[in-house]
């Protein structure tokens, strides 16, 4: 049974309601739903959010059979490529919600590719997601943007001298690499402009430089916010001035180790936070949904928000489809997914399949834990 445009419009707008009359509930779909992301170490709180925020869906919106098979790629390439290894050629699943590092997507991107397993990833991606294949999309937003609205805000409030450390990771990296151009564009200069290895744990030296650079803003990028607080605590502890505001990457807003290293001193340091529809009434609803099921807020808003608009297009794509198709649904994405009103906000994909909707700027603020 095939739905009309017009019904299957008002269906996703209002929060994927349950259709008013009996006859127009669609046939009920079975489809395996991959779920790969972070779920152990400092950057647990993101994968444990994206299977949580899949399990609200499924138990207050899905009117298909979700299956979902969950593994955890941790942050490097060759876990990434195992769990993806796994719930591809084991579990073999129909479609995967991804939540892993960029080291971890590109790490199988082959196998995705090969396979024909549709990939949908909630997070951000740098350039080398932009054109990872037919099969990966992403909803999340650009590193590469990312960087260059960092430098457009810095140059928009007169900080042109700025200091950068940045973790040798692909997320951190794209990120500095489409900084360093923009902020040099908008008249900015690099003070002190340097790299560190995963795993650092001891910044004065780095703080020392950096301080005698002169900077009037830090950029310190990381790829999973705990460097990020043991930086801030050196930097205070080593007599940085107060007034120089201190930028860095997303993750370290709602990583609690983060908090517990830095103290109070990483309250009043700023990101830049993906946007997303935070204020609308159906964002409002699934943090409820949420709260009821988890006993707590989505800690981070946007990968919440992003799980939610990939459930939500394959239920579209199932609703008008007797079965999930691999080939059918990526053609769905790319050509019948035109200003979808999601939580994300209103996205398309582009031709490599991706769905940019830029960044704002955030602080990290005393009593919220989360994006």
């Amino acid at each position: 049974m095939k739905l009309g445009s017009a019904f299957l419009s008002a269906l996703f707008t209002v929060s994927c309601a349950v259709p008013a009359f009996a006859d127009d509930i669609p046939p009920k779909r079975t489809v395996k739903i991959g779920l790969v992301s972070v779920l152990t170490g400092d950057l647990a709180v993101l994968g444990k959010n994206i299977v949580a925020s899949a399990e609200t869906y499924r138990k207050h919106y899905a009117h298909h059979d979700f299956k979902f098979v969950v593994e955890d790629a941790k942050t490097n390439g060759p876990d990434g490529l195992r769990a993806y290894q796994k719930i591809i050629n084991q579990d073999h699943v129909d479609v995967i919600i991804g939540g892993s590092s960029c080291n971890g997507t590109m790490a199988a991107k082959a196998l995705i590719n090969s396979s024909k397993t549709p990939t949908i990833s909630v997070v951000t991606g740098g350039s080398s997601i932009d054109h990872a294949g037919r099969y990966v999309f992403r909803i999340g937003n650009s590193d590469t943007l990312n960087g260059i609205q960092e430098a457009e805000e810095f140059a928009k409030n007169g900080i042109l001298r700025v200091a950068a450390l940045t973790e040798e990771t692909e997320y951190t990296q794209d990120i500095i690499k489409s900084f360093r151009p923009r902020f040099k564009e908008l008249g900015g200069t690099l003070v002190y402009d340097q790299n560190f290895l995963p795993g650092a744990n001891d910044f004065r030296t780095e703080v020392t430089a950096m301080r005698k650079s002169d900077p009037k803003g830090l950029l310190v990028l990381t790829q999973t916010g705990t460097a990020f607080g043991l930086y801030v605590k050196q930097w205070h502890e080593q007599g940085g001035a107060k007034d120089v505001p201190i930028h860095t990457s997303f993750v370290a807003a709602p990583n609690p180790d983060a908090r517990t290293v830095a103290g109070d001193a990483i309250f009043g340091t700023h990101y830049m936070a993906p946007r997303f529809e935070n204020s609308s009434a159906k964002w409002k609803k699934f943090v409820s949904d949420y709260r009821e099921d988890h006993q707590m807020d989505p800690p981070i808003g946007f990968h919440s928000a992003g799980t939610f608009d990939a459930l939500s297009l394959v239920e579209l794509f199932l609703d008008s489809h007797e079965k999930f198709d691999r080939d059918e649904f990526v053609d769905f994405l790319l050509v019948k997914v035109k200003d979808y009103p999601g939580l994300m906000g209103k996205f398309s994909f582009d031709a490599d399949g991706n769905a940019d909707l830029g960044f704002e700027m955030a602080e990290i603020v005393k009593g919220e834990t989360g994006m």
